[in-house]
């Protein structure tokens, strides 16, 4: 009786673990996120909302400069992560990056220029 007591309570534990995301979970860039991008000596700061989706991002990205953003063609692919912010008001901005020690970072590229980013969990 003790033993099935054991597995029922070891079996209920694992599976709160799955649960509460405290095993399996793989997920470095869904979240909101603190973002500088940095071109020409220049930097603006702005947020990222970023969802992983199996190999898919979406998300929303804003800054004082470009305004409010959409995601597109978000791919996640080998630790690797690339998609273009789209904006009313501004140019397209072609992103990848990765991630490192819990932040984001990497290149994009805009209005024939190119720069760096590096993005925080907020």
């Amino acid at each position: 009786m003790l033993r099935k007591t054991f597995v029922i309570v070891f079996v209920a534990a694992i599976a709160a673990a799955f649960a509460l995301g405290a095993v399996g979970k793989t997920d470095p860039v869904s979240g909101d996120w603190h973002v500088v991008f940095s071109i020409a000596g220049q930097t603006a700061e702005g947020t990222m909302k970023l969802k992983l989706d199996g190999d898919k991002i979406t998300g929303t990205v804003e800054t004082a400069h470009t305004g409010p953003g959409t995601l597109s063609n978000g791919k996640w692919a080998d630790g690797k992560m690339s998609f273009t912010a789209d904006f009313p008001k501004h140019e397209s901005i072609d992103i990848t990056g990765a991630p490192k020690d819990g932040k984001l970072s990497g290149d994009f590229k805009t209005e024939g220029m190119g720069g760096t980013w590096l993005g925080t969990k907020e």
